[in-house]
C-alpha cells in the first residue's frame, strides 16, 4: 500500500522528453514508483487522466526570504505549482544583521520593502545560520534555497556612502560571504542599480566573489543596468565569472525602455559566448511585458547616497531636484520611459494612489510627473513600489525561447485576501509559471509543453546542482504538481493581482499535499537545501 498513487497520469518528467502515461507512487516524501501501478493500491489516490504530472517548479529568483518569516505558507507561490525558491536575491538577504550597525542595515531593509515587511521578527536572527535555523523552526510550505546579499553586507560594513573598500573592509565582507556560505548560503546576489550595490566597483564585486567560488558557490546577480548599458552590464557579469570560476545567474533577464530592445539579442549572444567558453553563465525571467520596483529607483545614482535620509533632503531641495530631473532624462533608470508607462503598486501611507498612472495622478494634482513623483516620494517617505512597462513582446518570445533561459517570479509569498493581499502588486507573485504554460505553450506555441517544463524543473535544479530533484524518477524527491494543461492560466491580472492561478489541482512538496483540490493545506514540509558540492 503507497502513501500517494497518481493514476494515468501524462508524465512530465522535467528532462525534456516527450510525455508518457503512467502511474506515479508516491513513500516517504520521495517517488517510490514510475509505470503500471494499476494493481498497486494507495491510502490517497488521485486520478489524473487527461492531467500533467510535472516536478516541482524551482523559482529561480524570489523574494519569499521576506514574506516566509511573516506568512510561511506562501500561498501565491504554491498556487501555481512552486515548491522551491531561490531566495536573498538583488544584493538584499534578511541577514547578516551585524550587531554593531544591524539598526541601520534592518533600516535599509525596511526603506527597501516597505509595508509588506513591517512585521519582519528580526529580533529573531542575526546570521544567516540563525535566520535559516528560524524558518526551520517555524516551518515553511515551499523548499528554500539561500543566497546571501552583498549589498547588506557592504551596508553593515561601509554604510550607504561611494568610495571603494580599503583592505580591513575588504577583509570584513569577505569573511561575512564565507561565513554566510557555511551557515548555508549557497552563493552572493547583487542588486547593482540599489545602493549600496550600485556604489561597487567590478574589482570588488570580483574580489567578494572569490569567497564564493572557494566554496564552490554561485553569483547571482540583477545587473548593472537593464537599458542603455544592458550589454556592459551583461559582460560585467560574465567577467566576474571568468575571473573567479564562478556559476553565474543573470536575473529576470530584460531589455526596456524601446529604444533598447534591440540589445536583448546581443545581450543573449553575449551569454552563448560566454557558454562556448566554457563558462557556466545562465538566466532567467519572468513572462510579462513590465518589471516592477521601488518608484525611488526612478531617481538617478547619486540621489541615494546616504541612505534614505538623505534622500529625503535632496527631494526637498529645489536645486538638488532641478538636477534629478535634467539626470533621469538623459541616463539612468528613468530614462526612456514615459509616465504613463508607470503604475503604482504600493503606496501605503497613501493608498489612493495605488492601481493608477504617475500621468493621472500627476495631472489631476496639476502637476509635473517629474514634481508630483518627488512630491509623492516626500509624502510617503519613499515607500512606494510601481510596475513599469517597458519591455517587447517579441523580445519576451525569443528570450523565453533561449535554451538555457529559466523562470522566475521576483515575487514573494501572499495571498489573495487578508494581511498579505495588501496594494496592487506585479500579477508575477500570483501567476508567473502558470502564465508560461498557459500563454506561451498553450496559446502560443512558443515553447512545446516538456521545454516549458524543463525550464522550469530539470534545467535549474542541474543549474543548482540539487541532488534528487527536479525530474520525476524512483528514488528522487516527491516534489510534484498537477495540473490541466487545457485550463491552466494566470488570473492575476495588473488591476486585479491577488488572484490564485487556474488550473492547477495539486501540489506536494516532499512528498505530502500542500496544495490538494486547488486548496491550500496550511501544512510545512519544505526545508533548506543545498546543492551537491
Amino acid at each position: 500500500m503507497h502513501d500517494i498513487i497518481i493514476r494515468n497520469a501524462d508524465i512530465i518528467d522535467g528532462t525534456g522528453k516527450s510525455a508518457y502515461q503512467a502511474d506515479v507512487a508516491v513513500d516517504g516524501g520521495q517517488i517510490s514508483d514510475v509505470g503500471d501501478l494499476s494493481r498497486n493500491g494507495g491510502r490517497h489516490v488521485i486520478e489524473a487522466e487527461g492531467h500533467a504530472v510535472t516536478p516541482g517548479f524551482i523559482d529561480m529568483h524570489s523574494h519569499a526570504d521576506f514574506s516566509l518569516p511573516i506568512w510561511p505558507t506562501a500561498d501565491s507561490m504554491l498556487h501555481q505549482g512552486i515548491t522551491t525558491a531561490v531566495v536573498g536575491q538583488c544584493g538584499l538577504s534578511p541577514a547578516p544583521l551585524p550587531d554593531k550597525t544591524r539598526e541601520e542595515t534592518v533600516a535599509v531593509l525596511n526603506g527597501f520593502f516597505g509595508e509588506r515587511i513591517k512585521a519582519m521578527p528580526w529580533n529573531e536572527w542575526s546570521s544567516v545560520g540563525d535566520y535559516l535555523k528560524f524558518l526551520t523552526r517555524q516551518g515553511v510550505s515551499i523548499n528554500v534555497l539561500p543566497l546571501v546579499g552583498q549589498g547588506v553586507i557592504r551596508a553593515s560594513v561601509m554604510g550607504l556612502g561611494e568610495g571603494r573598500a580599503d583592505l580591513d573592509q575588504m577583509a570584513t565582507m569577505k569573511n561575512q560571504v564565507a561565513g554566510a556560505m557555511a551557515q548555508g548560503a549557497i552563493g552572493l546576489s547583487t542588486g547593482l542599480i540599489y545602493p549600496p550595490g550600485s556604489f561597487t566597483a567590478t574589482e570588488e564585486l570580483i574580489e567578494l566573489t572569490r569567497a564564493v567560488a572557494s566554496k564552490n558557490g554561485y553569483y547571482f546577480s540583477h545587473i548593472r543596468g537593464e537599458g542603455d548599458t544592458l550589454l556592459d552590464a551583461v559582460a560585467e557579469a560574465i567577467r566576474i565569472g571568468r575571473e573567479t570560476r564562478t556559476s553565474v545567474q543573470i536575473s529576470h533577464f530584460k531589455a526596456a525602455p524601446k529604444d533598447n530592445w534591440d540589445k536583448s539579442s546581443h545581450a543573449l549572444q553575449l551569454i552563448g559566448e560566454a557558454q562556448a567558453e566554457g563558462l557556466d553563465v545562465t538566466a532567467d525571467l519572468y513572462p510579462y511585458r513590465a518589471g516592477s520596483t521601488t518608484l525611488a529607483t526612478m531617481l538617478p545614482h547619486w540621489a541615494h547616497v546616504g541612505g534614505p535620509g538623505e534622500t529625503m533632503k535632496r527631494l526637498a531641495d529645489p536645486a538638488a531636484r532641478a538636477k534629478m530631473i535634467a539626470d533621469m532624462q538623459t541616463g539612468g533608470f528613468a530614462r526612456g520611459f514615459e509616465w504613463n508607462m508607470v503604475l503604482i503598486t504600493s503606496s501605503p501611507p497613501r493608498t489612493a494612489y495605488e492601481g493608477r498612472y504617475v500621468s493621472d495622478l500627476a495631472a489631476q494634482a496639476g502637476k509635473k510627473p517629474y514634481v508630483w513623483v518627488f512630491d509623492a516620494l516626500l509624502e510617503t517617505a519613499l515607500d512606494m513600489t510601481m510596475a513599469v512597462f517597458g519591455m517587447s513582446e517579441e523580445n519576451r518570445r525569443r528570450e523565453i525561447q533561449f535554451p538555457s533561459m529559466m523562470i522566475c517570479t521576483d515575487g514573494f509569498g501572499l495571498t489573495a485576501t487578508g494581511p498579505m493581499a495588501k496594494g496592487v502588486p506585479h500579477p508575477r507573485n500570483y501567476g508567473a509559471f502558470p502564465r508560461v504554460l498557459g500563454r506561451y505553450v498553450r496559446d502560443l506555441q512558443v515553447l512545446k509543453l516538456e521545454e516549458a517544463v524543463f525550464k522550469m524543473t530539470g534545467l535549474p535544479a542541474k543549474k543548482l546542482r540539487l541532488k534528487g530533484r527536479g525530474v520525476i524518477r524512483p528514488g528522487f524527491a516527491a516534489d510534484l504538481v498537477v495540473f490541466d494543461p487545457a485550463t491552466v492560466s494566470d488570473r492575476a491580472t495588473y488591476d486585479n493581482p491577488h488572484q490564485y492561478a487556474a488550473g492547477i489541482s495539486h501540489v506536494l512538496v516532499n512528498g505530502r499535499f500542500v496544495i490538494q483540490d486547488e486548496n491550500h493545506t496550511k501544512k510545512k514540509p519544505g526545508i533548506v537545501l543545498k546543492p551537491l558540492h
